[in-house]
Parts: C-alpha cells; structure tokens; sequence
C-alpha cells in the first residue's frame, strides 16, 4: 500500500505527489484546502467558555476530514507535511487528532522547499508531531477572536494586530521620504553618509535644500570597525523589494512564495537572520565559484537554536549580478536576496566621521539651528536618535553605489508601513503582507501614511487601549512561552491555559471586558469529531452548512 502524505494547498499536493514519484516514494497526497478545523467566520456569538475552551471549533471541510480518515486507513505510513509555521503545527495537530486512532505515530515533515533534495532531507528527518508546537497558534487564534469580537463593532472592527497598526499610524507619523546626505572625506576617499526620515525638525523644502549644498569635507572619528550585515529575514526581504523593484508587501511575498512553490527558494515565511553551518556554506560556495571569492561561510550569521526556519535563501543557480529590475517579478525578488546574500557573506568595516563641524557651515547658509544641530548629530530627532555620518570599508557586492551622492527618494508607503510593522514586533512573517494590504486597502491613511477622515474616524471609534502596539506586541511574545507547566491540568488544552494567564496579565481595560464576555458560558467538553462523524455520517452535510452558515446551528 502506499503512503500518505498530508499538506494544505491542492496545488502544492500536485507537485509534491510528482516528485516523490520521481523520487520513487509511492505515495498518495492528500490536501486539507487550509485550515483542518475551524471557528465560525462570525465573530459572535465567540463560541469560547469560561475556560477558554473554543466550543464551537468543528471540521472546516467535513469531506475532506472524512476522507482523509479513509486514505488513512489504506495507507502504510502516514506525514504530516503542512507548513513548518505555526499555522501549519496548528492543522499538523489538528489532523494528528483526526488520525491518530489510525496511525497513532504519524511523521512530522517540515518541508525548507519544494525541490527534491530538500523534500528528501525533510522526509529523512522526520520526527513525531507536537502538541506544544500547536499551542501558540492555537492561544494566540483565541485571544485575538476574542478581541476581535469583544472590543469590535460593524462600522469600527476591532482586531489586536489591525488597530495596533492604525495606532502606530495616528502616533508615529511615519514618513514616506528619505533623505540621504554625502559629504566630501578630508582623506579624498569614498564619501560620508547620513541617511534618515525626513521628519522634524526638518521639512521637504528644507531637506531640498541641504541635498543640493556642496557640504565641506569631513574627517574621521576613529579606525574602521567590523559591522556585520546579517543575512535578509522575510520582512527586510519585502522592504528591500519595495524600495528595490517598486512592488508591494504582498506582491513581494507572492512571488517569494510561487519560488519556493518551483523548488527555487526556501521557506519564505521565516523570522530569522541566520543559517545553518551547512547551508551557509553551501551559498557561499555557489557564490564563490561565480566570482564572489570574498564571500566565507563564517561570515554569515548563525540560526538561533529556537529558530525553525533559516533565513530565505535561494535554491539552484541565481546569478546576483544580474539587475533585479529586469527579470520579471519573482526572479527579480529571487536574484535581489540572493544579492543581498552575497553582502551577507563578507566582511565589512564601518567608520564613522567627525560631523559636529557640520553646525557652523549650515547655520552660515542660513539654516535654522535645530536643522544643523540635527544634521551634525548634536541633537537627536523625533524619533530620539541621533544622526551619524559613516562610510563601509571592505569588498564590492552587487548593487553596490561606490560613490553616493546625496538625494531624496520617495517610497511606497505600504513598505514604509511594513517597515514600522516589523519593528514593532506586530504580527508574524505570515501575516505581515496581509495585514499590510487590509490597511492600505480600507482608506484609512493616504500616500503620505498620513490618516484620511475615515482613518480618524476609526481611531475615535477604536478601544483606546487596543491602539498601543506595545500591548499587541506583548501578547504576540507572551504566545511564544510554552511553559511545561501548560500540560499540568488533564482537563483542559495547553492553549486554553496559556490564554488563561496571559488574559490575567492583561490591563483591567482589556482583562475585565474579556473575562465578562465568556463568565456566563458554563465549561464545554471536548467534542470527539471522529467518533460523531463515524457514528453518524449525515452530520457531514449538515456540517458543512454550519460551516457555510454560521446562524444554522443544527444539534451537533
């Protein structure tokens, strides 16, 4: 009999159903269409109790649930190959728990790419599949329905990702203009820069203004020191392309994704700025025998050990020489990391200028005081930090500009937004694109990120704790700690106590609507979905109208 392997999407079932033939692995591919379980799309009623247990959770697609039972039984083996994000290790244990009196061990595959040699190294380093990797995602879907349904309305939804951006927008005043400036070096080496967001103190006209002065020569502040650039996470990668090739986040990420899809990138949804040992002397041995001979496997920063996924990173031949620009969408994005790779890979020096000398010479072209005191790094801007003036010493990389000069450049603003998204630690490489484009596309800022009346008038009609994306970024932290402590209770999930606690650690604004919500939903049991469709196979139909229809709610 053969194997059965379980993914999300029909079309990566397809294509990993033809390589493992190629393989010579007889096997059968099942995809569970997303998500194998699911909440009503409604967020009221919650369907969530007292103990924070999600009753009204039921098979997404009772066919596929039930099929997937009758190739289980015909199958030898049994891998779990969803996704290696959280929202995969979600329907991993999900299918797990469909399955298991089936195949009580099934194999977890966590699949790097789509290409046959790493298909064959996951296959070859599967492991069992884990409740506790199931429990962030698992928290983190209870607490922001309940958030979602708690502190939203129909004409102001409310979500703890969607109102933390719409409050990072109202307070920070993001800038979608960047000015650079160059100035001569005393040793007639490469030009010093200084790079920022325009913002007060300074303003268009006067930024316009300092891009076009013939600034005096700067000299140094002390030797050359080795500053690192690490290898691209999945948001440096869709800021890059927003800049780089005028694309949009999600843009960006679909093409990340139809690559990784063609075996020719590797995971693209990944956090992390590191590699493997192994990978990352693989990359650079590719890039040295294209000419890239600076380029040695130490330099490139380590995964950290809690890390799932190494940084996206190109499979087969990329030529980074090559102008992204001119390739098409996906291998434009494709070449652009492997560029950025290369740079990765080598060591370069920084040095920094000596630029208070600046102040006298800008306040002698009639330029008010806080501008030069801020241009020559002898006060701090809005933002708090301090401009400096540097150069980098050290091997070429491609798209390297040896001799800048100074300028602005106008940027998109979803990648502005991105940007700030990221550093705000709000959402997940898999969510980021989408959170993106849901806030562009709702009107509530315009091309300047600044807010439009719709905007505002969200902002007035938002629960004002809900805004500070410290919270929602708090929350996003907390969900990551699964605590052995969390298995200790035989009556309830691990995830219904990690929502527990960090409900309790909430501020009285947030915590106290919450635990009213669900006071008066007495505690559920825990549906056994096998044995009520097993036993009653016409529950299949009325469940899917459930599913489809919300507001029908049979007995089930």
């Amino acid at each position: 009999m053969a194997d059965l392997f379980v993914i999300e999407a029909p079309f990566k079932a397809q294509l990993l159903e033809g390589i493992l033939r190629e393989l010579h692995v007889d096997a059968k591919v099942q995809a569970t269409r997303g998500h194998f379980m699911s909440m009503p799309g409604k967020l009221r009623p919650l369907g969530i109790d007292c103990r924070m247990r999600e009753f009204m959770r039921v098979p997404a697609n009772p066919e596929v649930f039930m099929r997937l039972r009758d190739m289980a039984r015909s199958a030898d083996n049994l891998y779990i190959a969803t996704d290696a994000d959280q929202e995969g290790d979600v329907i991993a244990w999900d299918v797990y728990e469909a399955v298991r009196d089936i195949h009580p061990s099934p194999a977890r595959v966590r699949l790097k790419s789509m290409d046959h040699a790493s298909i064959r190294e996951a296959i070859a380093a599967a492991g069992p599949v884990e409740k506790a990797a199931a429990v962030p995602g698992r928290a983190r879907g209870i607490i922001d329905r309940m958030i979602g349904g708690v502190f939203g309305s129909p004409e102001v939804p409310a979500g703890r990702v969607s109102t933390a951006i719409l409050g990072l927008v109202a307070s920070r005043g993001l800038s979608v203009t960047k000015v650079r400036l160059a100035a001569p070096s005393k040793d007639r080496g490469r030009p010093w820069l200084a790079e920022f967001d325009l913002a007060a103190p300074l303003d268009l006209p006067t930024a316009e203004r300092l891009a076009k002065l013939d600034l005096p020569p700067l000299g140094s502040r002390g030797s050359p020191v080795v500053h690192p650039t690490k290898p691209s996470h999945t948001g440096d990668i869709l800021v890059r392309a927003g800049d780089r090739l005028d694309i949009s986040p999600a843009e960006a990420a679909a093409s990340l994704q139809r690559s990784y899809e063609a075996g020719r990138m590797s995971y693209p949804r990944a956090g992390s700025r590191g590699m493997t040992p192994e990978t990352a002397k693989q990359i650079a041995g590719i890039f040295r025998k294209s000419g890239w001979t600076a380029v040695k496997t130490e330099n490139f920063a380590a995964k950290g050990e809690d890390e799932t996924h190494e940084a996206p990173h190109p499979i087969g031949a990329v030529d980074p020489r090559l102008n992204p620009g001119r390739l098409g969408q996906d291998e434009g994005v494709r070449t652009l990391v492997a560029a950025d790779l290369v740079k990765a890979g080598m060591e370069h020096k920084r040095e920094t200028a000596f630029a208070q000398d600046l102040a006298p010479f800008l306040r002698a072209q009639g330029l008010p005081g806080e501008v030069a005191d801020f241009v020559a790094g002898l006060r701090p801007g809005r933002d708090g930090a301090t401009l400096t003036w540097h150069r980098e010493h050290g091997p070429a990389y491609p798209g390297q500009e040896v001799w800048a000069r100074s300028g602005i450049e106008r940027r998109r603003p979803d990648t502005v937004l991105l940007e700030a998204v990221v550093k705000a630690g709000l959402g997940r490489p898999s969510t980021w694109p989408r959170h993106v484009q849901t806030f562009m596309d709702r009107g509530l800022a315009d091309d300047d990120l600044k807010l439009t009346p719709r905007g505002r008038a969200w902002v007035e009609g938002s629960y004002a704790p809900l805004l500070d994306p410290r919270l929602s970024a708090a929350i996003e932290v907390a969900c990551e700690r699964v605590d052995p402590s969390l298995f200790d209770d035989p009556d309830r999930e691990p995830w219904e106590v990690m929502v527990d606690q960090i409900v309790n650690l909430l501020p009285p604004s947030v915590r106290d609507p919450l635990r009213e919500a669900v006071a008066h939903e007495p505690p559920r049991q825990k549906i056994d979905w096998v044995g009520k469709l097993d036993a009653r196979p016409d529950l299949v139909g009325r469940l899917a109208q459930y599913v489809s229809r919300p507001e029908y709610a049979p007995d089930l």
